[in-house]
């Protein structure tokens, strides 16, 4: 599986996880469409985004050369759930990345998980750290809430999304953790909340569909 794929210079980054060990040999790239996971995590999000900002101008995201990568190309690099300090090769990957952010400075980086968010916000020096355990799917959905109201298109702003938590068992519980709402749907609310931003910024942003 390739680490990365798409361009560096789009203005949208996902940020996934890990490669799945078990399809890592068969699959081509990170969040590879032919995989459930990335329909399960970002698609209903990519929808809904669409039709909110079609339907306010008439206008789509371009999706076809958003950056993809993994926080780490293999799982068992990732640290436990209670460590608050990370070992010297997390260190570095997330060294690159900072200056990967630096010199590229995407206006959108989505986060799918803990530990995809906890990785982008240590490459950005953000404090304090925290560990895995610490990012609930509540406090996710709080950090998503600040970075919609901090939202400077002129900056590196870091969105947080669920991972594979909205796809399993307790997933209705998801919606409403990330929402704070009581029968909260998190793929409507996450799509009107970027949809809007996206909107507001539309003559100031690099992420549209040319005519």
């Amino acid at each position: 599986m390739l680490r990365e794929s798409g361009s560096k210079e789009s203005s949208i980054w996902l940020i996934g996880d890990s490669s799945p060990s078990a399809w890592e040999a068969s699959l081509h790239e990170p969040l590879d469409p032919r995989h459930p996971a990335r329909h399960n995590i970002w698609t209903p999000v990519l929808e809904g985004i669409q039709k909110q900002v079609f339907l306010a101008d008439r206008r789509r995201v371009d999706d076809s050369h958003m950056y993809v990568r993994n926080a780490v190309h293999n799982p068992g690099d990732k640290p436990q759930g209670s460590e608050v300090m990370w070992g010297s090769k997390l260190l570095e990957e997330t060294d690159d990345f900072g200056k990967l952010l630096g010199t590229h400075a995407p206006t959108l980086v989505f986060t799918f998980g803990a530990f995809a968010f906890e990785f982008s916000r240590r490459s950005l020096e953000r404090e304090p750290r925290r560990t895995l355990r610490y990012w609930t799917t509540t406090r996710l959905g709080e950090e998503f809430r600040r970075a919609v109201e901090a939202f400077n298109p002129r900056e590196v702003n870091v969105f947080p999304l669920l991972h594979v938590s909205i796809a399993r068992g307790h997933f209705l519980k998801s919606h409403e953790n990330f929402t704070g709402e009581s029968n909260g749907n998190y793929f409507n609310s996450v799509a009107r909340d970027i949809g809007n931003l996206l909107s507001k910024d539309k003559d100031t942003l690099d992420v549209w569909v040319e005519p």
